[in-house]
C-alpha cells in the first residue's frame, strides 16, 4: 500500500509561497526557533552564488522579492540541517550544512513510493498529459558541398545538375568546393544536431528543403558559408507509442511523484519550526 502524504492546507507551491510567522525579538522564543538576520542571510547568499554567473548581484541590491525567496531557501536549509543533526547524521558525515541538509531531506523523505507500486492507469494518464515530451524529432539525410562564396556555389550547381555521366558527376561531388570542418554526409540527423554543425540559420535552411535525390539544391547559407545540398531522405516528427517506452515514462512519472511529495514533506516540517525574521527593511 502506498504511503499517504498529508497535503498541507494552502501548501506552498514548490516552497515558494511559505508564509513565515514574523516574531518580534522581545517575544517568546523557543529553542527550535530559526532566526533570520541580515548577517546570516548575507553569508548564506554569498555561499550559494554561482561563480560562473556574470549577473550575480550584491546582496544590498537584491529586490524585496529576491530577499523573500532567499529567506525561504535559508529556512529550508536550516530546518533540514537540524533534522539531519537530530537524527545523528552529523556524527557520520560532519562536513558542511549543504551536505547535512541533503542527508536530512533523504532521511525525512525516504521511499515515499515504490516504483513497482505505480498503477498502469496512472502511467497512461501521465503519458496522455505529457505527450509532447515523447516525440521522435524530424530528421534529415543529405550530402553537401561546401563553398566560401555564394557565387562559386551557384556556378558549381549548374555544372553538377547538367552532368549526365555518372562517373563524372561522382567526381564533381567528391572534388567540388572546399573542406568543411565536419561531415560531408549526414544520415537521419535531427534539427538539434544540425544546428551544432551548420548554425541556426543553416539548420533552418536545410530543413526547408524537400527530398530530391535526382537534383542538387541551393545554395543555402549556413553560419560557415554556402552549401549545395542533395537531400535523399526526410522523416517527419513522430509521436512515440507508450508500449515502446513504458519503462522510460514510468520512471519519469515516479520522479515527478517524488519531487512533489518531497516538497510537501519539507514544507510540513518547516511549519513545525518557529521562524523569527530579524532582518531589517524587508
Amino acid at each position: 500500500m502506498r504511503k499517504k502524504i498529508v497535503v498541507i492546507s494552502g501548501l506552498i507551491i514548490g516552497l515558494s509561497i511559505i508564509t513565515f510567522s514574523i516574531i518580534q525579538s522581545n517575544s517568546s522564543v523557543n529553542e527550535d526557533a530559526v532566526i533570520i538576520d541580515n548577517k546570516n542571510l548575507e553569508i548564506f547568499y554569498f555561499n550559494n552564488l554561482d561563480p560562473e554567473n556574470p549577473y550575480n548581484k550584491d546582496f544590498s541590491n537584491l529586490s524585496d522579492k529576491q530577499i523573500n525567496q532567499l529567506k525561504i531557501e535559508y529556512v529550508k536549509r536550516e530546518v533540514l540541517v537540524r533534522e539531519a543533526k537530530r537524527l545523528g547524521l552529523d556524527k557520520i558525515d560532519s562536513i558542511i550544512s549543504a551536505r547535512l541538509a541533503q542527508l536530512g531531506q533523504q532521511a525525512l523523505v525516504g521511499e515515499i513510493i515504490e516504483l513497482d507500486e505505480i498503477e498502469i492507469s496512472e502511467i497512461n494518464n501521465f503519458f496522455e498529459a505529457n505527450k509532447s515530451m515523447y516525440v521522435e524529432p524530424e530528421t534529415i539525410s543529405f550530402s553537401h558541398i561546401f563553398f566560401d562564396t555564394e557565387e562559386r556555389a551557384k556556378s558549381y550547381l549548374s555544372k553538377i545538375n547538367n552532368e549526365s555521366d555518372d562517373n563524372e558527376l561522382k567526381n564533381l561531388v567528391n572534388t567540388g568546393g572546399i573542406v568543411f570542418p565536419y561531415q560531408k554526409n549526414y544520415s537521419k540527423k535531427p534539427y538539434s544536431f544540425i544546428v551544432g554543425h551548420f548554425g541556426e540559420i543553416g539548420a533552418m535552411n536545410l530543413f526547408t528543403l524537400e527530398k530530391n535525390i535526382e537534383d542538387w539544391q541551393g545554395p543555402i547559407r549556413s553560419s560557415l558559408g554556402f552549401h549545395l545540398v542533395n537531400v535523399f531522405n526526410k522523416t517527419p516528427q513522430k509521436q512515440m507509442v507508450l508500449d515502446d517506452i513504458l519503462s522510460e515514462v514510468k520512471r519519469d512519472y515516479y520522479d515527478q511523484l517524488r519531487k512533489k511529495d518531497t516538497q510537501t514533506i519539507i514544507a510540513n516540517k518547516i511549519l513545525e519550526y518557529q521562524i523569527i525574521d530579524n532582518t531589517k527593511g524587508n
